[in-house]
């Protein structure tokens, strides 16, 4: 990684937009893009001209009609061809990538006018843990379409990235040791809920910190579940005093207004100061009461989703000791209960905004009692912990949970041209909920009998995601690709299993597994080679003979 250029972080979240940067020889520091804030809310409005606004001034040319979440576009899959625009003004010919582009170049332009050194930069990008390799290609299209140069090597993990912050900051900003043991990282934040297991440990080679992601898990519910929740509530409190919303002149706005009110109750009541608050509705709606809520109305309306956030919590707790190889069996898994996978953990660090409710630091105090529970005491606010990880130098060093790259099975056809089947598409998850609940074992796997007409000499060759072919390293040699043999009438499959096993089985009498201990970073013109180690029947690593004795195919 070069160290002589700066470094630009970009946190497009949910709700809201960071940007930070770290100059040569010095710390990472946020670029206050707000006005008045060091964020920028992720809010998009349209003038009655047909005129996209951004941030603050979309919230005050539209109030509570902005869009808001349109990140959340990418997260499922939307591809709208058209957005709402304000009342009055008609449907806006906007779709939601062009709004997404034009919201990341203002981002920029803010980052400029804010003293930020985006000329040569390197700059890198956040992204939920559960996007794959399409969504993040999406992102990084869009971001290069505004001006922002990134490949989808330079996007982090969420989760993984405040880790990174909090490690760095514990031992630069603060003066304390690195993190001894398993942190788990608990990002909670406007549209997505993301969560990581990670180590850290010293580089036997020059004692640098290397950052080992046992598990990076997430769904896309928070926030704004939260949010929807609240609102619906003070609806039924408008009701019960008369007001049916349904029956106003306009009951779209007033209901958007709701919402509005009801985030800023979520915010006031997550001040342990305070029991009670109220707000008003706004918007011109002076004859309505106060809008009300208490802290216990919040709790209640967000225990249901706390709870289902500890479920993913446990996964991702099962998925790290399957990659550890400490529990290989699943069906004890399934049955093993949260308080027991708890003692693995020694650090829990809690980030996002919506981590600073109450209720959430008391739940992960009461499950993991022999656990440290904290947010990143050397940052101003929770929401910091992401965009800051995204500049700490070290992040060629992460040993992600799953491949970064495509995995491919090409041939030559008898008419000599190039065939192909993707085995396996970059970031995949490497198994569902599904496997999880019929207790299979936890791998992704691909089968089928590739279009072959005779015994056919192949190969399967490592992507990353712009495109650039990757060497595998096995046992020491350097191979552009892995030998493998097609038969017409025989199945071919590949699985990826959590404990870092792959097993390719192809038209000769025995499998191939290898066993890899890292899925390294991967960007262009960077990308290490894929380090394999050849895996015996029994179990065992080889430790002699070289990659092209155990693999001397008849017809080589």
């Amino acid at each position: 990684m070069q160290h002589d250029k700066p470094l630009i972080g970009i946190d497009f979240g949910t709700a809201t937009t960071l940007v930070s940067q770290r100059l040569p020889g010095g710390s990472p520091e946020v670029v206050p893009i707000g006005h008045g804030t060091s964020w920028m809310p992720s809010v998009i409005a349209v003038s009655a001209s047909g005129e996209p606004l951004f941030g603050e001034g979309a919230e005050a040319a539209a109030g509570a009609s902005a869009l808001r979440s349109v990140k959340q576009c990418i997260t499922l899959d939307l591809t709208p061809e058209e957005l709402p625009g304000r009342e009055g003004a008609g449907t806006i010919r906007h779709s939601a990538d062009d709004m997404i582009e034009q919201l990341l170049k203002h981002v920029l332009l803010r980052a400029k006018a804010a003293g930020a050194d985006t000329e040569d930069a390197h700059f890198r990008l956040a992204c939920p843990a559960i996007w794959d390799g399409p969504r993040r290609r999406r992102l990084a299209t869009l971001a290069r379409a505004a001006g922002i140069p990134v490949a989808v090597g330079d996007m982090v993990d969420e989760p993984v990235a405040a880790g990174l912050a909090w490690s760095e900051g514990l031992y630069w900003e603060l003066g304390e040791d690195r993190p001894d043991g398993t942190t788990l990282v608990f990002d909670f934040g406007g549209g997505t809920l993301d969560i990581a297991v990670v180590e850290v440990t010293e580089s036997l080679q020059d004692g640098s910190p290397e950052l080992t992601v046992l598990s990076a898990r997430g769904v896309a519910r928070a926030g704004d579940a939260l949010d929807l929740r609240i609102a619906q509530d003070l609806e039924q409190d408008l009701e019960a005093m008369g007001i049916v919303v349904k029956r106003m002149p306009d009951p779209a706005t007033l209901r958007a207004l709701i919402l509005a009110a009801a985030r800023r109750l979520k915010v006031l009541l997550s001040d342990t100061r305070y029991d009670e608050q109220a707000v008003p509705v706004g918007g011109g709606y002076t004859n309505l009461p106060l809008l009300s809520y208490t802290r216990r109305r919040l709790e209640d309306a967000f225990r249901p989703q706390m709870e289902e956030a500890l479920e993913f919590v446990r996964a991702a707790l099962c998925e790290a000791r399957l990659r550890r190889r400490t529990t290989p069996d699943i069906a004890q898994l399934a049955r093993m209960p949260l308080s027991e996978l708890a003692t693995d953990v020694q650090h829990v660090l809690l980030a996002g905004g919506m981590s600073q409710v109450p209720l959430v630091r008391q739940a992960f105090e009461k499950k993991f009692p022999h656990a440290e529970v904290e947010f990143d005491r050397a940052l101003e606010s929770p929401e910091q912990s992401v965009v800051t990880g995204l500049v700490v130098h070290n992040y060629h060093r992460l040993n992600l949970p799953r491949p970064g790259f495509d995995l491919m099975l090409e041939w030559d056809g008898f008419d000599g041209g190039r065939r192909g089947e993707l085995l396996y598409p970059a970031f995949q998850p490497l198994y569902t909920a599904h496997q999880v609940m019929r207790r299979e074992e936890l791998a992704y796997r691909w089968r089928g009998t590739p279009d072959v007409q005779r015994v056919t000499k192949a190969r399967i060759r490592a992507l990353a995601v712009d495109g650039e072919p990757m060497d595998f390293s096995v046992e020491g040699s350097a191979l552009p690709y892995l030998p493998v043999v097609l038969h017409p009438r025989t199945a071919f499959s590949l699985a990826l299993r959590l404990n870092g096993e792959m097993v390719v089985h192809d038209s000769t009498a025995r499998p191939m597994t290898f066993r890899v201990e890292r899925w390294p970073v991967l960007r262009a013109g960077e990308q290490g080679a894929i380090r394999l180690t050849r895996v015996r029947r029994d179990g065992q690593e080889y430790q002699s003979h070289s990659f092209t004795d155990l693999y001397s195919h008849p017809w080589q």
